[in-house]
């Protein structure tokens, strides 16, 4: 059963949302406020360090992150492209060129406060506010 997450930017929050198949999801409705322009937005996850755990197999993939060399803001972005990659998921625009900028080996306190600023960080008490993120689960 998919669950996917959407942003209702009128009501700044996150709600996660689930279909009985991947093939009927459909933009939902805010369950707040009845907006019908919702965006879906990229999960939030965790991973375990070291590649794949012991239990992992085809079925249950962990992305492989044993090459990742978490001081070196390129291979970071290697990572992340490729998560996303795998996953399909736009990134959109905005964090599209943060990837890139730090591809090209800039800062990454830099170009995350350049996000926090825009809103599309996760710094608290800098830029503006990012969403919340609703507890619930919904049927789309």
């Amino acid at each position: 059963m998919p669950i996917y997450e959407f942003l209702c930017r009128r009501c700044n929050v996150i709600y996660q949302f689930y279909f009985k198949s991947a093939a009927s999801a459909s933009l939902p409705s805010c369950p707040r406020c009845g907006e019908k322009g919702l965006e879906r937005v990229l999960s939030s996850f965790s991973t375990k360090r070291g590649g794949y755990s012991a239990g992992s197999s085809e079925s249950d993939p962990v992305p492989d992150l044993a090459g990742l060399d978490e001081s070196d803001p390129r291979s970071v972005a290697r990572a992340i492209r490729s998560m996303a990659d795998e996953m399909g998921e736009d990134l959109g625009p905005e964090l599209n060129e943060a990837i890139g900028r730090l591809e090209a080996g800039e800062d990454p306190e830099k170009v995350e406060r350049d996000l926090d600023e825009a809103g599309l960080g996760e710094g608290e008490g800098q830029g503006s506010a990012g969403p919340v993120r609703d507890g619930g689960l919904y049927e789309g």
